[in-house]
């Protein structure tokens, strides 16, 4: 559960980030492309926020808790390098089947060439803060 925990808290941080950037000028970077749809339905800017964040959320909770399954069944020690190369795995995931399906194209490319550049470092950071609420909250 641990795992699970850690995953969803780096994605809300990661999520807090994203919300709060526009407000000091870094603007918001990510234009729209096309209306966004579900089930044959046009859904509105908030409707597909709104989904957008549950995608995300969701999405962190189980890398955290794939990750801590790996590390229960001796795959990885839960150590800075086995969490980087999982984080460009989950690049990697994200960028081949999940940006594609929200329409954002292969690795964000529909938007611009540093699309991809910023889901790398997201990625990172995701690794780097999901080891370290797991190094506080696990046990020892």
């Amino acid at each position: 559960m641990i795992g699970a925990y850690a995953g969803l808290a780096a994605g809300a941080i990661l999520l807090l980030f994203s919300h709060i950037a526009p407000r000091f000028a870094a603007k918001n970077f990510i234009r729209e492309l096309d209306p966004s749809t579900m089930f044959g339905r046009v859904l509105s800017r908030r409707e597909a926020h709104l989904i957008g964040i549950l995608i995300h959320l969701i999405l962190s909770t189980l890398s955290g808790i794939l990750f801590a399954v790996g590390v229960q069944w001796g795959w990885a020690p839960f150590k800075i390098l086995p969490i980087l190369a999982w984080s460009i795995i989950l690049l990697l995931f994200s960028g081949l089947i999940v940006m594609p399906l929200e329409g954002h194209g292969w690795f964000g490319l529909k938007h611009d060439a540093w699309f991809a550049v910023d889901a790398l470092i997201t990625n990172i950071l995701w690794g780097v803060m999901y080891l370290v609420l797991i190094k506080l909250w696990l046990p020892m």
